[in-house]
């Protein structure tokens, strides 16, 4: 089975999505950046999600809007909807801190950042974690909560932190540029089997690096792209990314 561990479906146009996931088989997991975009992501799970495509919204705030979010952590009202939320999840996404293209303020950014991870600690849930440049910070942060459990989500850092997160045990998700970077094939090849999954970040990212696709299928070819890279079979990586969602949290593979 095909597993998608992190996309954007609220960012696709209704119709082309709906067309798409009639031909799809398979999980996805659709992360949202802030509580519009997870509301649309529930919304296109209930309307559009089938018996061929599985569709898990998740909840969280990107670093692009960690200055909204910092705001409504302020207020009682908003903090219970995002706990009622974060109930809802089987896990967390996305989260993190980025010092590159986020233009919100560091402390707003860790602020939001810091909430997320004190709801994984209490709730034993896994978070999808956004780092870039901002790996060391959010190594550091991570110090403070020994209980949350993190996914970091393509990373291509620092290769000292990278071996940090894989001797902690966090899973890591490899994408559309794991082709395009000898870097992050290093990291793929320093990642233990059992903490690898697959994703498209869908669908922007294959655009942006210079493609033309940002269609569903996508994620097929991701995880040709990392078998080749591994000198392993499909069939085999897909079986190792699914037991290892399993491992994550089971109800994801409910169904599918």
């Amino acid at each position: 089975m095909l597993i998608d561990f992190h996309t954007h479906l609220d960012a696709y146009k209704k119709e082309e999505l709906s067309a798409q996931l009639a031909s799809f088989k398979g999980l996805l997991i659709s992360a949202s950046m802030n509580e519009q975009s997870y509301l649309q992501n529930c919304r296109i799970a209930a309307e559009l999600g089938s018996k061929g495509a599985r569709i898990i919204p998740t909840f969280g705030i990107h670093p692009n809007c960690a200055e909204e979010g910092a705001e409504l952590l302020e207020d009682k009202e908003s903090v219970k909807r995002f706990e009622s939320y974060l109930q809802d999840c089987p896990l967390i996404g996305e989260i993190g801190m980025d010092f590159c293209w986020s233009k919100a303020s560091r402390k707003s950014q860790e602020k939001v950042f810091r909430w997320f991870l004190d709801y994984s600690q209490k709730s034993g849930k896994y978070c999808v974690i956004h780092t870039k440049d901002a790996e060391k910070e959010i190594a550091d942060i991570l110090e403070d909560y020994p209980a949350a459990r993190p996914v970091i989500h393509w990373y291509d850092g620092p290769e000292d932190i990278f071996r940090g997160f894989i001797k902690k045990g966090y899973p890591q998700t490899f994408g559309v540029e794991s082709i395009r970077s000898e870097h992050i094939q290093k990291l793929l090849r320093l990642t233990p089997p059992q903490l690898l999954l697959a994703e498209t970040d869908n669908p922007e990212s294959e655009i942006w690096l210079g493609g033309k696709r940002k269609d569903l299928g996508l994620i097929e070819k991701v995880y040709q792209d990392l078998a080749g890279l591994l000198g392993i079979s499909q069939v085999k990586l897909e079986n190792q990314i699914e037991e290892n969602v399993k491992k994550i949290c089971a109800p994801l593979l409910e169904g599918a």
